[in-house]
């Protein structure tokens, strides 16, 4: 398995550069076929590959709207075809992380807990430019993958370690998308709580703990605003 995973390594890299996504995606499906597992540290180009084709989907459609000229008709179906792309890969990365990344016997506490969140990171950030009936089916499958990493991260993760209040600040922000621009007091709370237990953790003032601390407060700001 080490030789095999070395020539993925090479392949997917290969691939990268070119920016030939759709292959990266294609490799990896076809060792996930046989291997049945990848790496934590190793997932994240294919995390890559999703994201770009996302975006380039996304320009795509916003390109047509925004260059039509007034007197010719918008091609609706060109624009349902980007939308049905756009929901494909959302899916597809989703039951891979399901069927794959979450079962991995490679996975650290650490590592379900940041699988969970890169679960609901694609749902919910590419939940903004789904359709209306997709978008709340989304965000509403995005807060259970939040949900369950935060109550994971309380079980498993030290008071210290900054993926508690990453993933709790994440669970927020989806958590007002779904009440009209309201955070729950009850998610709130649970957030200022992770990061007081993280501050009384700190016994230095050059902590770089300090920092993050402090951009997630201004993240909470921009949330709350």
């Amino acid at each position: 398995m080490v030789d095999h995973l070395t020539e993925l390594r090479e392949q997917a890299g290969l691939a990268l550069c070119a920016k030939r996504y759709n292959d990266i995606i294609l490799i990896y499906k076809t060792y996930l076929k046989t291997y049945t597992d990848i790496p934590p540290t190793d997932r994240q180009i294919l995390y890559t590959a999703y994201n770009k084709l996302i975006l380039d989907y996304n320009f795509k459609s916003y390109w047509k709207l925004t260059s039509i000229e007034l007197n010719k008709t918008l091609d609706l179906n060109y624009l349902e075809m980007i939308e049905n792309e756009i929901d494909y890969l959302c899916n597809d990365i989703v039951q891979l992380i399901n069927n794959y990344f979450l079962a991995s016997t490679l996975n650290k506490d650490l590592d379900i807990v940041i699988t969970l969140r890169q679960r609901a990171d694609f749902l919910f950030f590419n939940s903004s430019i789904a359709r209306p009936a997709t978008k709340q089916i989304m965000l509403q499958s995005a807060l259970r993958s939040y949900t369950e990493g935060v109550e994971r991260s309380r079980l498993t993760l030290p008071i210290n370690e900054p993926e508690r209040v990453l993933i709790q600040l994440r669970k927020c922000a989806c958590d007002v998308q779904l009440s009209n621009g309201k955070c729950t007091s009850s998610t709130y709370l649970e957030l200022i709580d992770v990061i007081k237990e993280m501050k009384s953790s700190i016994l230095s003032s050059d902590d770089p703990l300090l920092i993050q601390i402090e951009s997630y407060r201004l993240e909470l700001e921009k949330i709350l605003c």
